[in-house]
C-alpha cells in the first residue's frame, strides 16, 4: 500500500466520521468502533508481533469493550478499562502454547494497539459534551483531512518538510472549521496545530517500518491519526466547556 493509498483512507474515515456527527452519538459510537477494529487488522503485522492472532483478538476486543464503555459511561470508567486492558493483554500471552518467543515484545505491542483503539473511544465522550462537543470533534477532524491532504499533495523533493506541513494543514483545516462554527479562533488552531504535531510524530515512529507498505499493516497505520485525534477532540472540548 502506497503512502497516497494510506492517506486517501484517513481522509475517508476522517470523512465518515465527520458526517456521523450529523447523525447522532450512536453513529459516532459505531466509527469509533470500527476505527479500533480496523487497527486491529492490521496492527500486529505493522509492528510484527511474534504472534498477530493473539493481539489482533484482544485489540478487537478492547475496541469493542471501550465503545461501549465511552457510550454508556464516562472517561473514568474508561481508564478502569486502559488498566484491565494491560492484564488482559497479560493473560492472553500466558495463554498461548508456542512457547511465547519474544514476550516483552509481544507484550507491549498488543497493549499499545489495543490502548490505541480505547484512544479512538474518545470522539464519543467527546461529542457527547455539553455545548460545544460536536464543534470540537468536528474541527479536529477537519484538521486531520487537510493536514492528510496537503501532506500528500508536497512532491517528493520536499518530503523533508512533510513533519511541517502537518502541523500547517492542522492549523488551517482548525481554522477552516471556523467559517462553520462559533468557537474562540485561538482554541481552534492551538488543537489544529497540536493534531498535526501528534500525526507528524506517529508518522515518524510508523511509516518507516517496512510491512508499512503492505495491505493490512497499511490500513492499521491509516487508522493511527484517527485514533490520536481523539484525544485532541476531547482535550478541546473540555477547554470550551470551561471557557
Amino acid at each position: 500500500m502506497s503512502a497516497r493509498a494510506r492517506a486517501l483512507i484517513t481522509i475517508a474515515g476522517a470523512g465518515l466520521l465527520l458526517g456521523a456527527t450529523f447523525v447522532g452519538l450512536e453513529a459516532v459510537a459505531v466509527g469509533s468502533a470500527l476505527i479500533g477494529i480496523l487497527l486491529a487488522i492490521g496492527w500486529s503485522f505493522l509492528i510484527e508481533l511474534p504472534n498477530p492472532g493473539t493481539a489482533r483478538k484482544v485489540i478487537a476486543g478492547s475496541a469493542i469493550a471501550a465503545t461501549l464503555v465511552a457510550y454508556f459511561f464516562t472517561v473514568r470508567e474508561l481508564t478502569f478499562l486502559a488498566g484491565f486492558v494491560v492484564i488482559v493483554g497479560f493473560v492472553a500471552e500466558m495463554a498461548r502454547k508456542d512457547g511465547r518467543p519474544r514476550l516483552l515484545e509481544q507484550i507491549s505491542g498488543t497493549v499499545s494497539g489495543a490502548l490505541l483503539a480505547l484512544l479512538a473511544t474518545l470522539w464519543i465522550r467527546a461529542f457527547s459534551l455539553f455545548d460545544h462537543g460536536a464543534e470540537a470533534v468536528r474541527a479536529v477532524l477537519l484538521a486531520i483531512i487537510v493536514a492528510t491532504f496537503l501532506e500528500m499533495l508536497i512532491p517528493h523533493s520536499l518530503r523533508h518538510l512533510r513533519h511541517v506541513v502537518y502541523m500547517a494543514g492542522g492549523f488551517l483545516g482548525a481554522l477552516a472549521f471556523l467559517l462553520f462554527a462559533d468557537i474562540p479562533w485561538y482554541w481552534a488552531s492551538i488543537a489544529g496545530v497540536a493534531a498535526g504535531l501528534i500525526m507528524a510524530v506517529f508518522d515518524s515512529l510508523l511509516r518507516r517500518l517496512p510491512p508499512a507498505t503492505r495491505r493490512r499493516p497499511g490500513l492499521a497505520l491509516s487508522m493511527v491519526p484517527l485514533c490520536v485525534g481523539a484525544l485532541v477532540s476531547y482535550c478541546l472540548g473540555l477547554v470550551l466547556l470551561q471557557g
